[in-house]
């Protein structure tokens, strides 16, 4: 690659990295026809079977303050193979959720803790809401501490009073993030009564992500119609919204991990967001799911089931879980393209055990794909620089005159059949690919933590010693001298620079990232050499 068309390409590649950050950041979700244009403040009515109602109904919007200082009564633990959760007794929302084979830094003792009712107020509740009744307010469990030995593996918590008896079951798979919960409502008044069931996710923003390596963190939500829209912080903090939706699933997502209520299959819910933040509580916000009212005769009961999925974005598991939840896999707008590249990731670390070794090879097989292009690139860039003498002639020659160089060097070119654009295209070309692949090494939480070679133990993290962006400058340099040099002199000296420059950006990157790079420039200046030779350049 020449140094200026490498100097386009970098800033294209950063420009595009800055848009794609942005855009996430502010994408806003389609509301269409099924969105209200006001509040939702109005209570529940009979004749509104998807009516939201406000902050006081529902108990886990009014638990924020409660959630935010980590207080929420007593608890019940629960830990399966995967998960150790915390389940309050005051309304059955999880508190806290940790994720036992996920640590939270490289070499660590301590578990992610995804949900956190001390932490970012991150909870997730599910419960059920009637008509002219009270919603429970207190549950019991039999035991304080579950340890499963043996799936699938459930528990159940119970509230009961003269009107109702509800209960909450919770059921664990074995390898598994996902957990099964179901309401049981038995009617025991002499009348019929009216009940829905509601699935919260509610938390705060978190403003320690990293600029440089920008990713989505936010609500989500997904159905049929739609399929997947995400809702920022923002849009909720700008207004309240809903949407009636089939076989639809909620979620609130963040680096490498996320929660989501995923509602039964073909089940009418509501979609809803609220912002509760307050100068008490700091920034809070929920999105959430509304069934529509049933009818309870009396001395029956009726089962309102969802589940929950609280764990890592890892393809392999959430693909299986329900449709559309691999797109939380956030690849930007070059999903297209990444999503396949992914594939085949995976499936050469499945051959080579190593994602390190895996990275290298699917570089190895990028290049062999584009190799036709970046020939007919390289053999345009070896003819440049062979012209090189003769242009810094004619830039000599007419300094004086801007229109009489240029008219010369066309001539040059037109006698030598040299197209100067001839090395741009087949490298842009390459740019998008280039680009997906970035965002499958940052999305990819299968390389967090994933060790390389000796020193490189988590491909995720910034190599602690500075080899590889050391390498990958050098590496830059080299490509540089296999170039045709700038004509201009203050280009000249912006190059000169570019290796520097770079090697300290990519000192704060994955060392995924950087590796694919140095292992992508060392292809190229492998090829580069070879055609200029052949050119005797």
């Amino acid at each position: 690659m020449n140094s200026r068309l490498f100097l386009y390409s970098a800033f294209f590649f950063v420009t595009i990295l800055l848009y794609d950050a942005y855009s996430l950041n502010k994408q806003a979700v389609t509301l269409e026809n099924d969105l209200v244009e006001e509040s939702v403040k109005s209570p529940p009515s009979t004749d509104s079977a998807t009516e939201i109602t406000d902050s006081n109904q529902f108990k886990s919007d009014n638990l924020v303050t409660e959630a935010k200082k980590g207080i929420f009564g007593k608890t019940v633990d629960i830990v399966s193979d995967n998960l150790k959760i915390k389940i309050s007794l005051q309304d059955g929302s999880i508190v806290r959720a940790e994720l036992n084979n996920f640590k939270e830094s490289f070499g660590g003792d301590e578990n992610v803790v995804l949900l956190d009712s001390s932490n970012l107020g991150y909870t997730a509740s599910s419960d059920i809401q009637f008509i002219n009744l009270k919603s429970p307010t207190k549950y019991s469990s039999d035991k304080q501490t579950y340890v499963a030995d043996a799936y699938p593996y459930s528990i159940t918590l119970t509230s009961d009073n003269e009107q109702y008896k509800i209960t909450k079951k919770y059921t664990f798979f074995k390898n598994s993030h996902l957990i099964s919960v179901e309401n049981e409502v038995y009617n025991k008044t002499q009348n019929p009564i009216r009940a829905r069931y509601y699935n919260t996710i509610q938390r705060g923003e978190d403003l320690t992500s990293n600029v440089m390596l920008y990713t989505y963190t936010g609500a989500a939500y997904y159905d049929t119609e739609n399929k997947f829209s995400k809702i920022s912080f923002d849009d909720i903090a700008d207004e309240n919204f809903k949407v009636k939706t089939k076989s639809s699933w909620i979620s609130m997502l963040e680096h490498y991990f996320f929660t989501a209520w995923i509602s039964a299959k073909d089940s009418v819910q509501t979609i809803y967001t609220r912002n509760l933040s307050s100068s008490e509580v700091g920034q809070s916000y929920l999105v959430g799911t509304v069934s529509n009212y049933l009818t309870i005769q009396r001395d029956s009961s009726k089962i309102f089931s969802s589940e929950l999925y609280i764990g890592p974005k890892t393809v392999s598991e959430i693909s299986t879980v329900s449709e559309g939840l691999d797109l939380t896999v956030d690849y930007g707008v070059l999903t297209f393209l990444a999503a396949p590249l992914f594939w085949v990731l995976e499936k050469l670390n499945l051959f080579l055990n190593n994602w390190g070794l895996a990275l290298i090879m699917l570089t190895v097989l990028i290049k062999l794909l584009f190799f036709k292009l970046s020939e007919t690139s390289y053999k345009s860039m070896a003819k440049m620089k062979k012209l090189a003498p003769r242009m810094t002639a004619l830039k000599e020659r007419y300094a004086d005159n801007r229109q009489k160089f240029s008219e010369e060097l066309m001539k040059v070119y037109k006698q030598e059949k040299v197209n100067p654009l001839g090395g741009c295209l087949p490298i842009l070309v390459q740019i998008p690919v280039f680009i997906a692949l970035y965002w499958v090494i940052i999305e990819s939480v299968e390389m967090r933590h994933a060790p390389f070679i000796g020193w490189i133990g988590d491909l995720s993290s910034k190599d602690p010693y500075y080899v590889l962006p050391i390498l990958m400058g050098v590496s830059m340099y080299i490509q540089q001298k296999l170039n045709p040099p700038p004509t201009d002199a203050m280009q000249q000296k912006i190059f000169l620079a570019l290796p520097f420059i770079f090697t300290a950006l990519f000192a704060t990157f994955p060392s995924g990232l950087v590796l694919y790079w140095l292992v992508n420039n060392i292809l190229s200046i492998a090829q580069q050499y070879v055609i200029n030779k052949r050119l005797s350049v």
